[in-house]
């Protein structure tokens, strides 16, 4: 696997060091942290990765305690809903509360549209239910994909305001 990191851990211990900070290219590979406590599903998540591009960075971890330490790093995260720790829509708040604005991707076995509107009401960017379909990886794939895009392009709108080295131009 050339250009991607993968790795499954079932701890909180994870050294996710690795993840580069948050990038404004849109040429930047695209960092995901995925919470998912099946290694299977994990291991096909960032094997589509590697598969549709060579600029996905996929890093896996089970557990909610894991993810919050590891997410300042990620463009985008896609987490399930049920952890071992916790739930997704847990790790969600959580994210928000510490001041996360990246995008947040739920791709889970719950059916219920309850589930699936207390995401969205929490601040997910999209809910996607898990199937026996392998089409469903290039669907999470494109999402990520697309929010991101869109996350850099707000950053770099907002940047000049708050660039040490734009705000010196304007001063000269």
């Amino acid at each position: 696997m050339t250009g991607h990191s993968h790795s499954s851990t079932t701890d909180s211990t994870t050294d996710c060091s690795t993840l580069k900070p948050h990038s404004h290219d849109d040429s930047a590979p695209i960092e995901i942290l995925h919470v998912e406590p099946s290694s299977r599903v994990a291991e096909l998540l960032a094997a589509f990765a590697d598969r549709t591009s060579d600029r996905f960075v996929v890093r896996s971890v089970d557990r909610v305690a894991t993810a919050l330490a590891a997410a300042d790093g990620a463009d985008c995260v896609v987490t399930e809903q049920r952890l071992p720790d916790g739930t997704g829509i847990e790790l969600l708040d959580d994210l928000r509360r510490g001041g996360s604005d990246r995008p947040i991707v739920f791709h889970t076995t719950c059916r219920g549209a309850a589930v699936e509107a207390e995401a969205s009401a929490a601040g997910a960017d999209a809910y996607v239910r898990k199937t026996a379909s392998r089409g469903q990886y290039d669907a999470i794939l494109d999402r990520v994909r697309s929010l991101v895009r869109e996350d850099r392009i707000s950053e770099r709108t907002a940047a000049p305001a708050t660039d040490p080295v734009v705000s010196r131009r304007a001063e000269d």
